[in-house]
């Protein structure tokens, strides 16, 4: 009857948190590397592939879509990350967005698996992605 009681206990404290309390912190420093997936949300529905590498301040974004190459300087304050794109391209121009993280982006990151949103004037994009030597 006790340990019945425990495990209800537990689940209640783990059910009741609030996602961004289990959010746990990303140091710009660190070199860490993601593969996954990007949708757009409410607006065009595009969708496609991503890569994202982060070492010593710095990333390096890939999506499968043309000009979709992005590189620059990586901060995080708080919650959001900060990807300063310091890869100047005028493709998109010409061919449209290569949805490359760039700009200001809520995260979640749970020690393996890594979200990233940001809302934009039209719907939201979502990335999900996972640490390269993680399995899925």
């Amino acid at each position: 009857m006790k340990k019945a009681f425990v495990i209800m206990c537990l689940l209640t404290l783990l059910l009741s948190c609030d996602k961004k309390e289990n959010n746990l912190p990303l140091d710009p420093q660190w070199e860490m590397s993601f593969s996954g997936t990007f949708q757009t949300m409410n607006s065009d529905n595009i969708y496609g592939t991503v890569t994202l590498n982060i070492s010593n301040g710095y990333y390096e974004c890939q999506t499968n879509l043309p000009f979709g190459s992005g590189a620059g300087i990586f901060e995080i304050n708080d919650e959001t990350l900060h990807f300063i794109d310091t890869l100047f391209l005028h493709g998109p121009s010409t061919y449209g967005p290569s949805y490359v993280l760039s700009g200001s982006h809520d995260y979640r990151f749970d020690g393996e698996k890594l979200e990233i949103w940001k809302k934009k004037n039209v719907g939201e994009i979502i990335y999900k992605l996972a640490m390269k030597n993680y399995a899925q």
